[in-house]
């Protein structure tokens, strides 16, 4: 009886233990999933700013071009005022954009937005008018609005202002009215000084400010320390805001910093939508831990009143009983554990399919014993049996399965050449299995596609090493284009001084030179300052006929049939369309310098889902594959008199117009490039 009774007693103290660390675990992890929240309101809350800072640069620019262009003209003349600012602004702003001019005296030339407002802002951008150098734009902060503005100068001076007035709330709406963190979260902002501009839910509060708060502001607030620390630049990036009433709620923060003026964006959300899953799995984990020991308890108390009773039967007929009882019980605890092992089964089946790579049980030997369903899509056949050498023939050697019983750590490589897919990545991770004396008899193998994780990174290392020689290029034509220019100059007017042959000659010959470095200096230009184009909507079937009947007569091109293959349903782009002619013509004299014996030249365009394809496909003399990786790199050439620019400089025209140029090449069987452009708006 007393042994039943301390039974009973651990199992109360293991179910209240139990309890204990449920609630202590979902503190935990409650507390750890509203910081990983936060961190991703941060990331919305930079977003948010990121835009916003864009968006008022890009307003400087055009302010700056504008008094750039006014500077020339009569700023009393509205007709000429209306057609720059019609063009320059009023269809590139996303939010309402008023313009106007101010003169030195302070008098209003011209505006079309509420005058009322701007008479009281005029003298303040006066102020910052001539506070600042001509060909220079500020942006300044008068609420309810602000203001970007430039000075008007000529010769004479500065003869005015050019100003463009956004409202702030008009700012608010476009960027932070429609941003929802979670299902009630929401976004809202405050200038530097602490006064807050734009909230959606209290639109009352706007124009408030923290330090000067007042009894309304606290019923939502116990108080306004943490956006204290905020303004003042005393506190991280997010927070948790403790309300006096209601729900808490955690809030990021990121800044707006350019010129004078300083906004602080805040993205916050309530505390418990980011904790109510966390929170109602825990309720029924300690719902079913107390029914455990709600029917531990019961079954405990029908078993101590059946002892008592088996207690007062005969000692044959006892033990009978606890035999039948005994092997009751074993009987139920078999199936049970059997019931168990299926189940585990069933998880650990569940578990191998979803982590989408494929796995491998290998022995000692190298056969493989067990593979997953993922392994034999990979394969495209069943691999139970096979030895590793099957799958993949440098396999023996890269992965050392003769040396397989002394790896004692998990081996991570990358290889191309698996299952015969040479023109895929994959990630291979082994780790050994032991058995309970610690002797190795196997490996375990996750095998996974890294395809497109190895083109992204080998277009981020092209893209650096673009950028890297553009700067280098830059450099080397500003240094060597000064001298070479007072060369030049020099060498002209020996030639027409010079009256000795073998003098003219001479000269000559460094004329031409001269001249072959200049262009090659043009090219090295161009290639670190390429413009940024002027999209418009474009057909391609149009540029590429245009592009093709520019060389198709030259006498390099006498011998080659075109042949072009163009889908007459491809549907409008926005692209630069010069940019992309110059792609298609760099393609096509590449292709017309791989046949110099003749051949052909096959151009294809078409549309497939979402996306553009055009191809140039060439019976040239093609490209090794070795060389293959190389033939983006700039100065990289297979040509005698070539520079190598003019595959990075298409490169570099396709990928600003977020599409793709690659290339299949075969030794003697000729060259296939391929350019993917987004068929949506570019």
């Amino acid at each position: 009886m007393k042994s039943y009774i301390f039974i009973i007693g651990i199992l109360i103290a293991v179910i209240s233990g139990l309890i204990t660390l449920n609630v202590f675990f979902q503190q935990s992890l409650q507390m750890e999933m509203a910081e990983q929240f936060n961190k991703q309101q941060l990331l919305l809350s930079t977003s948010i700013a990121s835009n916003i800072q864009g968006y008022l640069y890009f307003m400087k620019e055009d302010v700056l071009h504008l008094s750039k262009m006014l500077s020339k003209a009569d700023i009393d003349n509205k007709q000429t005022f209306n057609r720059l600012t019609s063009d320059a602004i009023r269809k590139k702003s996303i939010t309402k954009a008023d313009v106007g001019i101010i003169n030195t005296a302070g008098d209003l030339v011209y505006f079309e937005g509420d005058k009322t407002e701007l008479k009281k802002a005029a003298p303040y951008i006066l102020k910052h008018t001539k506070s600042i150098g001509a060909g220079s734009a500020v942006i300044v902060e008068h609420p309810p609005a602000i203001y970007v503005l430039s000075p008007i100068a000529d010769k004479g001076g500065i003869k005015g202002a050019i100003f463009i007035s956004l409202a702030i709330g008009d700012i608010a709406k476009h960027f932070v009215s429609d941003i929802k963190s979670g299902s009630r979260g929401y976004a809202w902002m405050m200038d530097k000084e602490g006064t807050l501009l734009y909230h959606p839910t209290q639109p009352g509060m706007m124009g408030g400010n923290i330090y000067k708060t007042g009894s309304a502001c606290f019923k939502c607030h116990i108080n306004f320390d943490l956006e204290k620390k905020v303004v003042e630049g005393k506190a991280e990036n997010y927070g948790r805001h403790i309300a006096p009433s209601g729900e808490d709620k955690i809030i990021a923060f990121s800044t707006v910093s350019i010129d004078d003026l300083s906004w602080i964006i805040a993205v916050s959300a309530p505390y418990s939508e980011v904790t109510s899953a966390t929170k109602r799995s825990m309720e029924l984990y300690s719902y079913l831990i107390i029914s455990i020991f709600i029917t531990t308890s019961r079954v405990s108390a029908l078993l101590i009143v059946f002892n008592k009773k088996r207690i007062k039967a005969e000692e044959v007929a006892k033990r009978k009983e606890e035999l039948e009882k005994y092997a009751v019980e074993l009987e139920e605890r078999v199936n049970e554990r059997t019931k168990e092992l299926v189940n585990e089964k069933e998880k650990l089946n569940t578990i191998v399919s979803a982590i989408g790579g494929g796995i491998l049980l290998i022995d000692r030997r190298g056969k493989i014993q067990w593979a997953n369903e993922k392994i034999k899509e990979m394969a495209g056949h069943d691999v139970i049996g096979m030895h590793c050498e099957d799958i993949c023939s440098d396999c023996h050697v890269i992965l050392g399965i003769d040396t397989m019983n002394d790896k004692n750590n998990i081996d991570t490589i990358i290889m191309s050449n698996l299952f015969g897919q040479k023109d895929k990545y994959f990630q291979i991770t082994s780790a050994p299995i032991k058995g309970e004396n610690g002797e190795i008899h196997g490996h375990i193998r996750l095998i996974q596609d890294v395809t497109e994780m190895k083109k992204m990174e080998e277009q981020i290392i092209h893209s650096e090493k673009l950028a890297s020689i553009g700067r280098l290029a830059a450099g080397i034509a500003h240094e060597i284009g000064n001298p070479l220019t007072s060369i030049f100059s020099f060498v002209q007017i020996l030639r027409e001084m010079e009256e000795d042959e073998f003098k003219k000659e001479s000269l000559e010959t460094i004329y031409f030179h001269i001249n072959r470095i200049s262009e090659i200096l043009k090219q090295l230009s161009g290639f670190s300052k390429m413009p940024a184009g002027e999209p418009k909507e474009c057909r391609i079937n149009e540029i590429i006929e245009t592009s093709i009947n520019l060389i198709q007569y030259d006498k390099k091109a006498k011998d080659i049939s075109i042949v072009k293959n163009l889908s007459p349903d491809l549907p409008v782009v926005t692209v630069d369309g010069n940019q992309l002619s110059q792609v298609f013509v760099n393609l096509t004299l590449n292709a017309i310098d791989a046949m110099p014996e003749g051949g052909a030249l096959t151009v294809r365009s078409m549309a497939i889902g979402n996306e553009i394809i055009i191809q140039f496909q060439d019976t040239g003399t093609g490209i090794p594959r070795e060389d293959l990786p190389k033939i983006f790199d700039p100065f990289y050439t297979t040509k005698e008199k070539g520079t190598g620019l003019g595959l990075a400089v298409s490169y570099n025209i396709i990928k600003k117009m977020n599409g793709t140029l690659t290339i299949e090449s075969e030794t003697g069987k000729g060259s296939t490039f391929t350019i993917t452009l987004p068929a949506a708006t570019l």
